[in-house]
């Protein structure tokens, strides 16, 4: 029983690997797209709050990523050097 249900096991593992790449190919471009666009909306999001206020959460996430520290220690100079 179990020889006979796993026959196929390898050939469906490939086939999946496969389509990932094949996917992963496919959807690169529009993703790069998308991250441009988040940047852009994310530095104008930075210039446009005043300074001393918070910024808005997605944008304190996008700054964390973007610097690789946490929100909490970064100075006004990274921020501002993340939106030029």
């Amino acid at each position: 029983m179990a020889r006979g249900m796993h026959r196929h096991r390898s050939i469906r593992r490939e086939n999946l690997a496969a389509h990932k790449i094949e996917t992963r190919a496919r959807k690169a471009p529009a993703k790069v797209a998308l991250r441009e666009r988040k940047d852009l909306r994310a530095a104008a999001a930075i210039k446009a709050t005043p300074a001393g206020a918070a910024h808005a959460p997605w944008v304190q996430s996008w700054l964390s990523a973007t610097i690789g520290k946490p929100y909490g220690k970064l100075n006004a100079a990274e921020i501002a050097a993340a939106a030029a």
